[in-house]
């Protein structure tokens, strides 16, 4: 993603590294960083990208599509080549949990239909959404963006989903085991987060808000 942010702030005129970091809101050793790899932009500034300049998210976490202008080609594509994907005012909390305060989508982002097709999910089911906390380190880092597939509600082996647990909601690899259980782990071991599992009589107390496609890379 380094690459394609360094491109990206080219293309918009190369302008110096904290005009640029001010406009997207962070600050210059902050975008300096994302632009040497070290770390990744978070999902409130890749929205700023968007909103400033007029990126392509899809294209700066993957490189699909074109740099900039989707808007402008989904208003001219068949309806069949785009999705307009929601984001949700909600954070899954890869720790102990967060409430969800905003069920009301706040945002929408244009993808191309077959790029969420080739990460296995299904285009009209996905939506947008970012997760708080190291647990599930390194698969998902802190305030990630995800796409979340809500169509995949069958819980598989060892697939990253997003669970409802009352008011928490909570990203985390599922575990079947032989006798019925059900563990939700966290992959950050060294943080010795403990399992948290369901038995058989309660694996339907979880609602299964739907599977994590992609993390800034599929996880």
């Amino acid at each position: 993603m380094a690459s394609r942010l360094r491109a990206f702030r080219k293309a918009m005129g190369d302008p110096e590294r904290d005009e640029f970091a001010r406009a997207i809101g962070v600050s210059k050793t902050t975008l300096a960083s994302y632009e040497r790899g070290e770390s990744e932009p978070t999902a409130s500034a890749l929205l700023q990208y968007q909103k400033t300049y007029g990126a392509n998210v899809q294209w700066l976490l993957s490189g699909e599509g074109e740099m900039t202008g989707l808007g402008a080609q989904v208003a001219k594509a068949p309806e069949r080549d785009f999705v307009l994907m929601p984001q949700y005012d909600v954070r899954a909390s890869a720790g102990n949990g967060l409430i969800a305060v905003n069920q009301m989508p706040t945002s929408e982002t244009a993808f191309e239909r077959k790029f969420l097709r080739d990460l296995g999910g299904s285009p009209d089911r996905c939506f947008l959404m970012w997760s708080t906390g190291d647990s599930m380190l390194p698969s998902i880092p802190d305030n990630s963006l995800m796409i979340v597939d809500a169509s995949q509600t069958q819980v598989d082996h060892g697939r990253i989903y997003v669970f409802s647990v009352g008011n928490a909601v909570l990203v985390k690899r599922a575990n079947w085991r032989m006798d019925g259980k059900l563990d939700l782990i966290s992959d950050n071991l060294a943080g010795k987060y403990p399992v948290e599992t369901f038995d058989a009589n309660r694996v339907e107390d979880l609602v299964v808000v739907g599977r994590v496609i992609f993390v800034g890379h599929p996880p």
